[in-house]
């Protein structure tokens, strides 16, 4: 593929005019790159100097040359897997990999597909839903996904239908200072319901900036775990945007322990009565990775619920950031909405920022916020080491509890079993165990 203008230097115009002739899709879908692109240039690139990114330090990628992905080819056996029957879909440096993506039947009028394809036979299904949810508004990565997506996954479940199976969608990055966008577009008609893992995985140096819309309608159920391990090389800045009818429940679960830097910005507009939401939330950082979460919560009408569990661990210099809006507005009577923010602390150059917030316009609610940061117990440690157990893996158990209650609010077994073992790897309880 014939390299382009770096995307965030001067000519980043060029880069994207150069990107627009060699696109063939709906105009529907060059109006809303048009527009997107027309919103990063209002925008700008995101400096410290405004408050929601304060703490998001870019300088090390703004020096990037990045350049657009080209299409690469992988191993399967480098790819994540669920032991468990899935619906899976992968891309690699943000292009659909048909040889990496086995599929099992799915319910009659469900699609999971991706963009390209997904264009020729549904186009007015997805050029009517896509970039139109609201949220991310002032976001200039979600502005650049929009302008600049390859290619992307689309999940369409009709009213009533139930697919069992979980939809396992994998986005690989190879490295080499390219930029990669990948998309999700996902729609649960009425009492439709469903599974998904996201899942970022690569290697070496590059920008991902994801962007994921979700709509559900009325009654509809989602579980969405979105798991973030890339390369500690890696910069990851994405976005979630979820949009909620009357009755319709999210349990969204976000796992993060890759990147130098990883983000993500998650903005849930509850937009119905009895509509209910659960973000759980775990970062694990060590060395100088910084973890960032900027979570919002929109609760526009009587009887809904929200509930913000977020955690991390931070070993090193490691960094945290969690900053969490709960907005409730007068019409939203008998909200009921609780926000906890908890970040354990392993060494002493560790830092976590924590700001949750409360906006509440309805005199009938019950609200509240907490965080809390600090070290170990140095009783409760005191208290393992009298009974036998060597410092290093009374340490480690400490940490292990603290961290798995998250992952225990996972319903899908084989992800919350793969991702302990994850979290005991790190913490090297594996090799404490083997000695």
């Amino acid at each position: 593929m014939t390299a382009i203008a770096p995307l965030f230097s001067d000519p980043y115009y060029q880069a994207f005019a150069a990107f627009m002739t060699e696109r063939r899709e709906p105009d529907a879908i060059a109006r809303l790159r048009r527009a997107a692109f027309a919103r990063f240039e209002t925008l700008g690139w995101p400096t410290r100097r405004q408050e929601a990114w304060r703490f998001t330090d870019l300088a090390a990628l703004q020096a990037l040359a990045l350049q657009r992905p080209s299409n690469a080819l992988i191993d399967a056996i480098t790819l994540p897997a669920l032991e468990t029957t899935t619906h899976r879909r992968v891309f690699v440096n943000g292009y659909f990999a048909p040889s990496l993506s086995p599929m099992q039947p799915l319910p009659d009028r469900a699609i999971v597909s991706n963009f390209s394809q997904a264009l020729l036979s549904h186009s007015d299904r997805i050029s009517s839903v896509l970039d139109s949810l609201p949220g991310l508004q002032s976001h200039p990565f979600a502005a650049l996904n929009t302008a600049f997506w390859e290619d992307g996954a689309f999940v369409y479940v009709p009213q009533g239908t139930v697919i069992k199976e979980p939809i396992h969608l994998v986005f690989y990055t190879t490295g080499g200072d390219m930029a990669v966008y990948p998309r999700l577009l996902l729609a649960l008609e009425d009492g439709a319901q469903a599974t998904v893992v996201v899942e970022y995985q690569g290697q070496g140096r590059s920008l991902n900036a994801p962007l994921a819309e979700l709509q559900l309608g009325s009654s509809a159920v989602l579980h969405y775990h979105q798991v973030q391990e890339e390369s500690l090389q890696a910069f990851h800045l994405g976005g979630i945007r979820v949009h909620q009818s009357r009755a319709s429940q999210a349990h969204l679960h976000l796992f993060s322990s890759g990147g130098q830097l990883g983000r993500t910005d998650l903005e849930v507009l509850l937009d119905g009565e009895h509509a209910g939401c659960l973000l759980n939330g775990l970062t694990l950082g060590q060395e100088n990775q910084t973890g960032d979460c900027h979570l919002r919560v929109e609760h526009t009408q009587p009887h809904g619920t929200s509930e913000q569990v977020f955690k991390s661990v931070l070993d090193g210099a490691a960094r945290a950031v969690f900053d969490g809006m709960i907005h409730v507005r007068p019409h939203a009577q008998k909200t009921d909405a609780r926000q906890t923010s908890r970040n354990l602390l392993l060494s002493r150059q560790a830092k976590a920022h924590s700001n949750p917030r409360l906006e509440i316009l309805a005199d009938d609610v019950k609200c509240g916020h907490g965080s809390s940061t600090g070290f170990l117990d140095p009783d409760a440690e005191f208290y393992l080491r009298a009974r036998g157990i060597p410092v290093i893996q009374a340490r480690a158990l400490l940490v292990h509890a603290f961290a798995n209650d998250s992952l225990n609010r996972i319903i899908l077994a084989p992800l919350r079993e793969r991702l302990a073992r994850l979290l005991a790897v790190w913490l090297g309880l594996d090799s404490i165990e083997g000695n």
